[in-house]
């Protein structure tokens, strides 16, 4: 079967890497349709890994060199895999992180990547967003993407509504700073949401309504943080790990 490049309209999706990989037989097995290996990669630790894995859960594996170069554009991913999408609730009783209209899949990726290395598990996002599913995307996590629980919604209001949560906005528009609001602690810390506006335009003045606005102090020698930069520091401040 010639298969095609990736189509977020399409009920499958690829995982391109040996990590990525691997991250995904130990989150979502189950998902997983079949495995395709580099020859290149053959003497790779983590490749003869994956193919223990795909032993163990009875995957097939195919020989999928120029399937992995022409999906990935590169000529040294040595393994990757098709996988089946699927849902993944949000857990209401531990803290979630909420990100209005992001844009950009490597910035996705990284918060993911982040949010996995700190210990938050459940992922927000209002739409117009990028796809999680998508392989840039998991690329980008290296595969933290599997680890996490996620859920859309088509405006902030919509996930304030359905879970009835504090939730802390980040703005340069904030009345407190995050210093502050580390300080005097959260009140619920398990019914909070950290919510970061979209790269292009932050929040609308109707969403800043929605919780209390917070705002990270740096020098005014810059006019704004890199949207995975400002969420890896609140989660490094409030890391559950």
């Amino acid at each position: 079967m010639k298969l095609r490049n990736y189509d977020k309209n399409q009920s499958n999706s690829y995982c391109l890497g040996v990590y990525p990989t691997i991250e995904l037989f130990k989150y979502k097995p189950e998902s997983i349709i079949e495995v395709f290996i580099n020859p290149k990669g053959q003497n790779n630790l983590g490749v003869k890994e994956i193919i223990k894995l795909a032993t163990k859960h009875n995957v097939r594996v195919e020989e999928g060199q120029k399937v992995l170069m022409r999906l990935s554009g590169k000529e040294n991913v040595y393994a990757g895999a098709r996988f089946s999408k699927y849902v993944s609730p949000l857990a209401n009783d531990r803290p979630h992180i909420v990100l209005v209209n992001p844009e950009n899949m490597g910035n996705l990726g990284t918060i993911i990547r982040t949010m996995h290395a700190f210990g938050y598990k459940n992922l927000a996002l209002t739409r117009p967003a990028v796809d999680i599913f998508d392989p840039k995307v998991i690329r980008a996590s290296m595969g933290s993407a599997f680890a996490v629980n996620f859920e859309y919604f088509d405006k902030l209001t919509d996930y304030a509504t359905k879970y009835g949560r504090e939730l802390y906005l980040f703005t340069p528009k904030g009345n407190i700073t995050l210093e502050e609001l580390t300080q005097k602690k959260l009140s619920s810390p398990a019914k909070s949401s950290f919510v970061f506006g979209s790269e292009s335009s932050g929040f609308s003045a109707k969403e800043l309504e929605l919780g209390e606005n917070v705002k990270i102090d740096f020098s005014k020698d810059i006019d704004s943080l890199n949207l995975s930069i400002a969420a890896g520091i609140v989660l490094h401040s409030f890391k559950l790990i």
